[in-house]
């Protein structure tokens, strides 16, 4: 089963990818993970996404679809991708290298959110600066406000989780990611999935979806 897993930033994608993974035993590829997989068995192609990394820059498309080729598609045939394609030029492009194998997608699911859900996820997120639990101020608040369940130390806003920062990801999302949703249904490879119950409801409709998907091939 080859999957792609799409939806905005605060959609649960990732948290899904992993569980399904876990479930259906497929690899989750994520693009950190493949990454940081290259950087470490510090090959040329390695070399060349630290260049990136280590600059603070975005991986050019051309090398993060080697990577994807080199680490995934010629070494499983059982994956979710999460966080690739992230652009039209790259989904086109790894229908190019499925197709040299002979091979497509089976679906691509993609976690509906709405932008206002979106933000009140991702705006809310509280870390503890002292051990680095992770909390959130409506969805997971700790026992007693602005302390740490685990050590009391200090709850404060993840960095990235200010207004302004969630508003440009999901600007630049929008640009450059969603256009995959018409992509993908134009090919009569896309599924919804509504992202906004909780994630133990979520984790069943999409673990039901997989169970037919499986049990169509």
């Amino acid at each position: 089963m080859k999957l792609v897993f799409l939806g905005p930033p605060g959609a649960g994608k990732g948290t899904q990818a992993a569980r399904m993974a876990q479930v259906f035993g497929l690899e989750h590829a994520s693009t950190g993970n493949i990454f940081r997989r290259a950087v470490a068995q510090d090959s040329e192609l390695g070399r060349q996404v630290r260049s990136y990394l280590d600059a603070g820059k975005l991986v050019p498309d051309k090398l993060t679809s080697r990577v994807v080729k080199e680490l995934i598609l010629d070494r499983s045939e059982r994956y979710i991708l999460d966080g690739y394609p992230r652009t039209v030029p790259q989904a086109r492009a790894l229908d190019r290298m499925l197709e040299d194998r002979g091979q497509r997608l089976d679906a691509a699911l993609y976690f509906q959110l709405d932008e206002e859900a979106a933000i009140a996820r991702l705006a809310g997120r509280l870390v503890c600066e002292r051990c680095g639990e992770n909390y959130h101020r409506l969805f997971m608040p700790p026992r007693q406000a602005g302390l740490c369940d685990q050590c009391g130390g200090p709850l404060v806003s993840r960095s990235d989780s200010s207004r302004q920062v969630v508003l440009e990801r999901l600007a630049e999302y929008a640009n450059k990611t969603r256009p995959l949703v018409s992509y993908y249904e134009q090919r009569g490879l896309l599924r919804r999935i509504d992202a906004s119950p909780d994630p133990a409801m979520v984790e069943r409709r999409t673990r039901a979806l997989l169970a037919e998907l499986e049990g169509r091939r």
